[in-house]
């Protein structure tokens, strides 16, 4: 049972207008490899809450908005239902609905982008006997617009890592063919949006997480993390999330081996193993100042950074600021000129679930 709060944490911070409100929707992200999957997978452990597997559809829709017209139109509304269930580029496979019933549950939304989205994984909680849903995906961590846009009522929760490790998870996956300069601008630019975000937001809203302190750390961490969502915190919640390695569930081997494993600390300094003395020197370098703000200390001691990493950060800098300031300029006109209807999700609430299926879904929940 999720638990209504006041207009103050517990610090005598403020809080937003949202607080009260017991059905929230959980939003993880941060710089891809920053661990955003296992913290998904922990919550979704959780028996509250259900979060699926990574999807292709939230900043698509909000993106091209335009192409699917007045969703005061049903005709638009099973357009834009279809355009997500059909499209195999979605991933919406990862929700397991039935694809028919799900596009009839779309049409029959209120009709905003976000009320359509936000039932897609309404339906998804639905399915796993779970009263709060939520959703995961890294690059929110760069487009959160689009997620105040349709669900601003959403409790965003942003994973950081060190700068150093996620370049060198990118390299074993063979992103930019192994480049350290453009998943360090990735990582910059993730943490510089949420940044940017912080001020805007009261504690209900944003909750930043460490990947290391979830590790090391993590029954303090993931108490955090379930009182900041108005989840419950108690011992057999904790131990469902912590038992996250026993939930069988489809997923890369390549991608997500760990998630199989129990948390081991030991592996968080791997990355010294993966990137040259140079590379880190860079990283540390180029970083510094993010570094600095979320203490990972600097090992380099005096290793020269090669200038041609450093030219190939900043023309990626430039070049994504011109395009950040593109996209901002665009969805402003599209406000204001073009497509004034209105984002923000109104979704129906979760259906309780039948007493067959509730202990079905107890049973099957966990080995």
């Amino acid at each position: 049972m999720t638990r209504a709060r006041d207009h103050l944490s517990p610090h005598g911070e403020a809080l937003s207008k949202f607080a009260p409100q017991l059905d929230r929707p959980v939003v993880i992200g941060g710089c891809p490899r920053s661990g955003t999957t296992l913290l998904r997978t922990m919550l979704h452990c959780h028996p509250e809450i259900a979060i699926p597997r990574e999807t292709r559809f939230v900043l698509e829709s909000w993106l091209q908005r335009t192409k699917f017209g007045d969703l005061e139109d049903v005709a638009n509304r099973r357009r834009l239902a279809s355009w997500i269930f059909e499209r195999k580029e979605s991933q919406a496979n990862r929700l397991g609905l039935d694809e028919e019933e799900a596009i009839e549950r779309l049409v029959a939304a209120p009709p905003t982008l976000g009320s359509l989205l936000a039932t897609c994984f309404v339906m998804y909680a639905e399915r796993n006997g779970k009263p709060r849903w939520g959703d995961k995906r890294p690059m929110y961590a760069t487009r959160l617009s689009a997620i105040w846009d349709l669900f601003p009522n959403a409790q965003f929760i942003h994973v950081v890592r060190d700068p150093r490790a996620c370049v060198a998870s990118v390299r074993k996956l063979g992103w930019y063919n192994g480049k350290v300069a453009p998943a360090l601008e990735l990582w910059e630019r993730s943490i510089h949006t949420v940044n940017a975000w912080r001020p805007k937001l009261s504690a209900d809203q944003l909750l930043e997480v460490k990947y290391e302190d979830l590790v090391t750390a993590p029954e303090a961490t993931l108490t955090r993390v379930a009182t900041f969502a108005g989840l419950a915190a108690d011992d057999d919640a904790l131990k469902q999330m912590l038992r996250y390695d026993e939930f069988e569930e489809t997923r890369s081997e390549r991608y997500h081996a760990n998630l199989s494993r129990p948390l081991d600390p030991t592996r968080l300094s791997g990355w010294t193993e993966t990137l040259t003395d140079a590379e880190i020197a860079f990283a540390e370098e180029a970083a510094g100042p993010l570094m600095r703000q979320w203490a990972y200390e600097p090992i380099a001691n005096g290793v020269a950074a090669p200038p041609e990493l450093f030219r190939v950060f900043k023309s990626r800098r430039r070049r994504y600021a011109v395009a950040e300031w593109k996209l901002a300029w665009k969805d402003r006109v599209k406000k204001l000129v073009t497509h004034r209807k209105p984002l923000a999700a109104a979704p129906p609430p979760v259906r309780a679930a039948s007493a067959d299926e509730e202990r079905s879904r107890v049973k099957t929940a966990h080995p």
